[in-house]
């Protein structure tokens, strides 16, 4: 499986747009889910993993490791999240942490208490620890991956992860 995205990859690399929208259709969720957590609005969201990815297909040249495509991508919606957070800020515009939890594609309703509880645990996160609690977390990442994509120490990650987990447990005993 692997060995086909890194030949996806290549291609895209070389210039195949079909082949990056491959890529695309195979991280896209992801993406998503991301950016769905860190700007808290959906249309935000899709507005971010669109920059992104045009991003990332104008940039796919520069791109060194195929096996490095993923880490890559993330760190460039990473960015792009924290530029519209940016955006936000200086128009002076606020997010409604109000609009309830936002379900995920494929979430059942019955899990809508466990997902509030979890939104409200997250939410009580900064925006660098839901970062973190997501790339390492939910995604996979590892502390190194992590550390590369948010340009922090690993060491970092991992304390800002523990203490992030920790928070988040407080708040569920609650």
């Amino acid at each position: 499986m692997n060995l086909d995205r890194n030949l996806l990859v290549k291609k895209a690399c070389s210039g195949d747009a079909e082949a990056f929208g491959e890529l695309y259709e195979i991280y896209a969720n992801d993406l998503y889910r991301y950016a769905c957590y860190i700007l808290r609005s959906r249309r935000q969201a899709q507005d971010a993993v669109q920059d992104a990815v045009c991003a990332a297909f104008s940039q796919i040249g520069s791109l060194r490791s195929p096996e490095a495509f993923k880490a890559w991508l993330f760190k460039i919606l990473s960015n792009v999240c924290n530029k519209h957070i940016a955006e936000l800020v200086r128009e002076r515009n606020t997010l409604s942490l109000d609009e309830g939890y936002i379900k995920l594609p494929g979430a059942p309703e019955t899990e809508v208490e466990t997902t509030c509880d979890m939104k409200e645990a997250f939410d009580c996160l900064d925006a660098q620890e839901r970062q973190i609690v997501l790339l390492s977390a939910v995604e996979g990442y590892t502390s190194r991956e992590v550390s590369l994509i948010l340009g922090i120490p690993a060491g970092t990650v991992r304390s800002k992860l523990s203490r992030a987990l920790k928070k988040m447990r407080n708040e569920l005993m609650q």
